[in-house]
């Protein structure tokens, strides 16, 4: 069971009023992308998050005691009754996209499904799982989704180290499809119903 962190420390520029309003200076305009994209980058990982809104509101968090509800919203701020508008949170969610790649729609038909943040890369996730996979013995074994994301006292696989457990099951795939198939490590099996039935590392 993952402990509970304390309550994420923002910095101080989060308490800076101009910071929540689109400036016209495009040098300035490119560090305010700069500070909130390293906002939510550290904020995601210090509560494990992998998946927010397009308003920057988590949708999942591999610490599963975790209030979702009762964290601090990354773009208010109460104590100086700030928040960033819409149009503005749009242009930092498309510099953590395309300028960083440390983020990406989980469906860009879908927008509402959210955005995966990329606080770890992409292939660092990839490797911690063969990783797992090869140190447990079981490279070729058909696996299921549960097992991979679920530790032992979850009912899932035995030994699943702390950074993969609780993960969200679509980022999951996600990393397999993206990253271990593309390197011809890992296939997807399909059951009769064209739903996801299991996973081979190999």
């Amino acid at each position: 069971m993952t402990d509970i962190p304390t309550p994420f420390e923002f910095p101080k520029i989060h308490s800076f009023p101009p910071l929540y309003t689109k400036q016209p200076n495009t040098t300035i305009l490119s560090h305010q992308l700069e500070a909130w994209t390293t906002i939510i980058l550290e904020y995601c990982q210090h509560y494990r998050i992998t998946r927010i809104s397009k308003d920057g509101i988590a949708k999942h968090s591999q610490i599963s005691q975790l209030d979702l509800n009762s964290l601090p919203s990354i773009f208010s701020n109460t104590a100086i009754n700030r928040t960033v508008n819409s149009e503005f949170k749009t242009l930092i969610i498309n510099s953590l996209i395309h300028k960083l790649h440390s983020g990406e729609y989980v469906n860009s038909k879908k927008p509402e499904l959210g955005i995966f943040v990329y606080w770890k890369k992409l292939e660092d996730w990839g490797s911690l799982l063969y990783q797992y996979v090869d140190d447990s013995g079981q490279l070729g074994t058909v696996l299921t989704v549960y097992e991979l994301t679920k530790s032992d006292e979850d009912g899932g696989s035995s030994g699943l180290p702390q950074d993969l457990r609780g993960l969200d099951e679509t980022f999951l795939i996600k990393i397999i499809k993206d990253y271990l198939m593309k390197l011809g490590k890992a296939q997807i099996l399909m059951n009769e119903n064209n739903e996801i039935g299991g996973v081979k590392i190999v």
